[in-house]
C-alpha cells in the first residue's frame, strides 16, 4: 500500500503545480480561447481583481508564455492598441503587492484570436477613386492597403499602408481647394496628382496638422481635367486608422494664390504671398498656431486690389514679431466682402533653440477685457503669470501648465483699473522671464 501511494505522489505534485494559484486573476475578456475578437481600434483586457494586489503587470505575445510587457496598471483593465488581424495572442496578468513584489500567480495565461481583416474599401486603389461631387463626405481607411510609398511632405515621411483615393474633374478652370479633416487620432496626409492612374505626377501635398487636424490643398485646376487625391494616416498602427471627412467638390476660390511662404529672419518670421487675381476680396487674416490645430488671429492685411478686384499680380508681406521664437504654423484666411472665407496652405517655420523661459508677446495692447500672452519654454513646466502696477504691487496672478515650445495663455484683465502694468512669467523652480508692459483701457 505504501508503494502504491508513493507512485501517485509525483502525479499529485504535478497537478498542483499547474492548478491556478489563489493569487491569480481570472481573465474575463477576452475569455480563454475566444475567437473573432475585433482589434480595431483597440482591445480592452479585463480581469478580476486579486485581494491585496495594488498593481498588475500585463504581458502579451503571439507565443506562450508571453514575455512582452504590455504595461503596469493599478486598475483591473488595460487597453491593447497594436493587435493584428488573424492572429492568436496569449496574455498573462501578474498581481503585485504594495512593495512591488509579484504575489506568486503561476497560471492566468489565456489566449484569443482576432478576426480576419475586413475587405479593402472600394477606393483602395487609384482605379477605384471616389468622385468628389457635392458637399462633404466621410472616408475611412480601415482595411485599406498600400498602393505606393509615402511621400516626403513638409519634411516628414509617414507610413502610407492605408491610402485611399479620390478624384475630381472641374467643369470650369481656376483655383480649387480640397480639405481633409481627421476624426479622433487620425493624422491625415493628403497628396494631389495629375495624369492618369497608370502614370501619375505628384503636384503637391499637405501634412501640417496633427491628430484630428485639417489638411488643405489648392490646385490651379483646368476644366475637364481629372485630378487625383490620395489620403492616408501618418501613423502605421491599426488603432489610428479610421474616419476622416473630405470636401467635395473642390471649392473655387475668390483669389488665385500663386504662393504663400515664410522664413525666420533675425527675431522675426517674415511671411510673403502673391495673388494672380482677386475677386471681391476684403483681405487676409494672418493666423498662427503652435500645434497645427488651434489657429489664432494675428493681424489683418487689407487687399491691395482696388475695390477688392484685380487681374494682375499683387505681392504681400507681413512680419510677425509676436509668435516668432518657437516652432510656428501659419495660414491665411482670405475674407470676401460678403463675409465668405477660404484658407491657404499651411506654412511651418522652425524656431531657434530655446534655452530659457521667454515672454514673447502680450496683445492686444492696450487691452480691454482679454489679454493674450505668448510664452515659449525649452521644457514643459508649471508657471505663474504675475501682473504688477507701476508701484510694484502685485495685482493679478494666474497659474498655468505649459508645454515645451510656444504657448498661448489667456488672461481676464477686465477687473483691473485702467492704467499701465508690468507682466512677467515665473517658473515654480524660480526661473523668470523678462518683464513686459501693457496698458489696460
Amino acid at each position: 500500500m505504501k508503494k502504491l501511494y508513493a507512485l501517485f505522489l509525483p502525479f499529485l505534485f504535478f497537478t498542483n503545480l499547474n492548478a491556478q494559484s489563489p493569487n491569480c486573476t481570472t481573465n474575463v475578456f477576452p475569455v480563454d480561447g475566444a475567437t473573432n475578437v475585433n482589434p480595431y481600434p483597440s482591445i480592452t483586457f479585463k480581469w478580476t481583481p486579486v485581494a491585496g494586489a495594488t498593481s498588475y503587470d500585463v504581458y502579451i505575445s503571439t507565443k506562450t508564455p508571453p514575455k512582452q510587457l504590455l504595461g503596469e496598471v493599478t486598475a483591473d483593465s488595460i487597453v491593447f492598441k497594436d493587435a493584428n488581424y488573424s492572429t492568436q495572442y496569449f496574455w498573462y496578468v501578474v498581481p503585485k503587492n504594495s512593495s512591488g513584489t509579484a504575489m506568486g500567480c503561476i497560471s492566468s495565461n489565456t489566449s484569443f484570436t482576432t478576426i480576419a481583416p475586413p475587405p479593402p474599401p472600394s477606393n483602395d486603389n487609384c482605379s477605384g477613386a471616389t468622385n468628389l461631387t457635392s458637399g462633404q463626405i466621410t472616408g475611412n481607411t480601415v482595411g485599406a492597403t498600400q498602393s505606393m510609398p509615402a511621400v516626403v511632405c513638409n519634411g516628414f515621411t509617414g507610413t502610407a499602408n492605408d491610402d485611399v483615393w479620390y478624384q475630381y474633374t472641374p467643369a470650369t478652370s481656376g483655383p480649387a481647394q480640397i480639405t481633409v479633416t481627421g476624426q479622433g487620432s487620425f493624422d491625415a496626409v493628403m497628396e494631389a496628382f495629375s495624369g492618369n492612374c497608370g502614370s501619375l505626377t505628384s503636384l503637391t501635398c499637405s501634412d501640417t496638422s496633427q491628430n484630428g487636424g485639417t489638411e488643405a490643398i489648392t490646385i490651379n485646376a483646368t476644366a475637364g481635367t481629372t485630378y487625383y487625391f490620395r489620403v492616408y494616416n501618418f501613423f502605421p498602427n491599426l488603432s489610428t486608422r479610421g474616419a476622416f471627412t473630405i470636401s467635395g467638390p473642390a471649392i473655387t476660390l475668390p483669389i488665385s494664390l500663386i504662393y504663400f511662404k515664410g522664413q525666420h529672419v533675425g527675431n522675426s518670421n517674415v511671411l510673403s504671398w502673391s495673388t494672380a487675381n482677386e475677386l471681391n476680396n476684403s483681405g487676409f487674416e494672418v493666423e498662427y498656431s503652435f500645434d497645427g490645430k488651434d489657429f489664432r488671429d494675428l493681424s489683418f492685411v487689407n487687399s491691395k486690389a482696388p475695390d477688392g478686384n484685380s487681374s494682375s499680380t499683387l505681392n504681400y508681406q507681413y512680419t510677425d514679431t509676436k509668435a516668432a521664437g518657437a516652432d510656428v504654423f501659419y495660414r491665411l484666411k482670405q475674407v470676401d466682402k460678403d463675409g465668405r472665407i477660404s484658407y491657404s496652405n499651411v506654412v511651418f517655420i522652425k524656431g531657434g533653440k530655446l534655452n530659457s523661459l521667454l515672454l514673447n508677446s502680450v496683445y492686444p495692447n492696450p487691452a480691454k477685457n482679454k489679454l493674450n500672452v505668448i510664452v515659449s519654454s525649452p521644457i514643459s513646466n508649471q508657471i505663474s503669470v504675475v501682473v504688477t502696477n507701476l508701484a510694484g504691487k502685485r495685482v493679478y496672478q494666474q497659474a498655468f501648465s505649459i508645454s515645451n515650445g510656444g504657448n498661448n495663455l489667456d488672461l481676464n484683465v477686465s477687473n483691473l483699473p485702467a492704467g499701465s502694468y508690468f507682466i512677467k512669467a515665473i517658473c515654480n523652480d524660480g526661473c523668470n522671464s523678462a518683464v513686459s508692459k501693457f496698458v489696460k483701457e
